[in-house]
């Protein structure tokens, strides 16, 4: 197949991103991937036609309205110069002509939760005010434009890391159950390995000034609204002794957190920390790692974290834990219930066997997800699509080209 492949961003920082890099590597191996992005991290080994997108710089809704319209404009005039795509896929709605899609959030139902009021800090500062104002008009707009997506006739097929996604795509934009495939998200685990986090820990423990006897929880993740951090900062005052790294690309702009953990009396054992490339790091310096989120339709976190030998702690409300059992994460039923999440942090901070049995059966549970699963539901639903329209157009007015479908 000739696929255009439009991302605005591509790179093996922050989840999707690497989601999006794992399934470009798969599918460039097989068919020829045009990518359409305005920022890509290549790997020297991936083979694709890079086509760069430029787009207006600003906030974040500006950015990512002008990317759609470049990114639709761009595909066009691409597919004439090409002689047209079989299909087109997006990691969520990025252009105009997305044929398949992988979901990997539902706007509308942020916007629910921001609407709630539950689930932060009361802003302290003129920064905080612009950050959630900016955030709250983000989730407005963009899902308006997600409802237009999802009723697109030429989005023939969505594919969805959990049926929690599914579920929400149907409910807040009508989209036909039958449209939608549930298909897992995988984990390197030729990358997140408890030999690699072995090799990392003294260095990264030592780097963060860590101390050796002190248990570590890490939370990392940007949105701290749905990844639960106002929860956990309401249960740490009943885990005593332990700390908390926080890792987010947001740390500087923190004032309303630092209120709360200053308000709960546990200022002193909170560290705001900055993303890094490589966030096997964080993974080798924790000593387990928290995933509290009030909404997350998968994230990959955990399922890295397992597969590097890490115990987990996971919410019912993330897609993650549809797939994890009762030996491989604890899972919190009700995160706004702080005594039951201080209890399963206390649990794994003073249980060493219990540490042991998460890790051996978080290890075994991740080596059965890898990213051929995720990637071959993807490229069966695009050789459906290109089939489709190999006998009809391809979606974007023009004939497929002949002679490059691959079965």
């Amino acid at each position: 197949m000739r696929i255009a492949f439009v991302s605005p961003e591509l790179h093996r920082t922050r989840g999707t991103e690497r989601a999006s890099y794992e399934v470009m590597t798969r599918l460039a191996t097989q068919h020829d991937v045009c990518l359409f992005a305005r920022h890509w991290e290549p790997d020297g080994k991936t083979q694709v036609c890079f086509h760069p997108v430029p787009v207006l710089r600003g906030p974040g809704l500006v950015t990512y309205l002008s990317f759609f319209l470049s990114a639709t404009w761009q595909v066009r005039r691409a597919g004439r110069r090409h002689g047209g795509f079989h299909t087109v896929y997006s990691p969520g709605p990025n252009c105009g002509q997305v044929q398949v899609s992988t979901a990997w959030f539902c706007q509308a139902r942020q916007l629910a939760l921001f609407r709630s009021g539950k689930h932060r800090p009361p802003p302290h500062s003129v920064m905080d005010w612009l950050k959630l104002g900016n955030r709250w008009a983000y989730a407005a707009a963009v899902t308006g434009m997600e409802r237009l997506f999802y009723a697109s006739p030429r989005l023939r097929r969505v594919v969805s890391p959990s049926r929690l996604l599914a579920r929400d795509l149907t409910a807040f934009y009508g989209l036909p159950e039958e449209r939608v495939r549930v298909a897992y998200a995988g984990v390197d685990s030729e990358h997140f390995t408890p030999a690699h986090r072995a090799e990392l820990r003294e260095r990264a423990r030592r780097e963060m000034d860590l101390p050796a006897d002190r248990f570590v929880f890490f939370f990392i993740g940007n949105n701290w609204l749905i990844k639960g951090l106002f929860h956990l900062l309401r249960a740490l005052p009943h885990v005593p002794d332990a700390l908390l790294v926080v890792v987010g690309a947001d740390y500087e702009r923190i004032e309303s957190w630092r209120r709360m953990s200053e308000e709960f009396g546990v200022a002193d054992r909170i560290r705001y920390v900055g993303r890094r490339p490589d966030i096997l790091y964080y993974y080798a310096a924790a000593d387990a790692l928290l995933a509290p989120s009030v909404y997350d339709t998968f994230a990959l976190m955990p399922m890295e974290a397992m597969a590097c030998g890490l115990p987990v702690i996971v919410s019912r409300n993330a897609g993650v834990a549809e797939i994890v059992g009762k030996d491989s994460a604890l899972v919190v039923e009700n995160i706004e219930d702080s005594a039951e999440l201080a209890g399963a942090m206390n649990r794994i901070a003073r249980d060493s066997d219990l540490r042991a049995r998460l890790a051996t059966s978080g290890l075994q549970l991740s080596q059965h997800h890898s990213w051929d699963e995720f990637c071959g539901a993807i490229e069966a639903e695009l050789l459906q699509t290109a089939g489709h329209h190999s006998t009809g157009g391809n979606g974007n007015g023009r004939p497929a080209p002949e002679g490059t479908l691959r079965s």
